[in-house]
């Protein structure tokens, strides 16, 4: 998200020191921490959206998202298609066979 100076280093300092205390208890933790998450979808971000910019790009990326999940799903049903069809043919071809012997 593109956001003012202030809400990045806002932002910044309560990722570090959510580190900083997550590495107490595993010095060995990377990555963003899971309480940093937690703050953002809960607390920060639906304060942001108040902003019709940051509103603006929320929105955007719910088209963007939405779009991606229906590509997959359209993939999906195609390769899944796929698969029944040929599973459909290995049965049909199975059948026959077994007839064939006594």
């Amino acid at each position: 998200m593109r956001v003012e100076g202030r809400v990045y280093s806002a932002t910044l300092d309560r990722i570090l020191n959510d580190r900083d205390k997550q590495m107490l208890d595993d010095p060995n933790c990377s990555g963003l921490p899971p309480v940093s998450r937690e703050w953002f979808w809960s607390t920060q971000l639906p304060a942001l959206v108040n902003d019709p910019k940051i509103r603006d790009q929320v929105l955007s990326r719910l088209g963007d998202l939405a779009a991606m999940q229906q590509a997959i799903d359209h993939q999906v049903q195609q390769q899944a298609g796929a698969l029944l069809a040929q599973q459909a043919e290995i049965a049909a071809e199975l059948a026959l066979l077994e007839q064939v012997l006594p």
